[in-house]
């Protein structure tokens, strides 16, 4: 089965939160998420209801590629203490595929959340990039879904 792809980003109000937080979320909380705003009614909801396991996501600041991630078990909310984390009430957990290391961007890169639905180059972009993880995951005899 064919995954379906999305690129996010993971920040409150602050660009600089995921510059300084995102890659140690991934890492060491294996989680993505979003936080609660009455506005992102439609984004929440594609994230709790759309986004589904073995999904691939491309998590981003801006334009800029930060991991390729794979949702890993359905969505769920918490009320978490850590003042870092708190604002993500909205949650998935993930496996991080690759992290992206040479600088890359996607050429559209906007949203919070966005289901890649047509084919321009950013789907594009995220697919060859999942391609590429598939190539070494089969090389190394990893499993590819959960």
């Amino acid at each position: 089965m064919t995954p379906t792809y999305w690129h996010m980003q993971i920040h409150p109000d602050d660009t600089s939160f995921a510059e300084e937080n995102v890659h140690s979320i991934l890492e060491h909380k294996k989680i993505i998420g979003l936080g609660d705003w009455e506005a992102g009614k439609s984004t929440i909801d594609a994230f709790r209801n759309d986004m589904k396991v073995n999904d691939i996501v491309a998590v981003k600041n801006g334009g800029q590629l930060i991991a390729l991630v794979q949702v890993v078990g359905g969505w769920y909310e918490v009320a978490d203490e850590d003042p870092a984390l708190g604002w993500i009430v909205n949650r998935r957990p993930i496996r991080v595929l690759d992290w992206e290391l040479d600088g890359r961007t996607l050429p559209q890169p906007r949203g919070t959340l966005e289901r890649c639905v047509n084919e321009v180059e950013t789907t594009k972009n995220i697919r060859e990039w999942h391609h590429r993880v598939i190539r070494s995951f089969k090389k190394r005899k990893l499993d590819l879904a959960v």
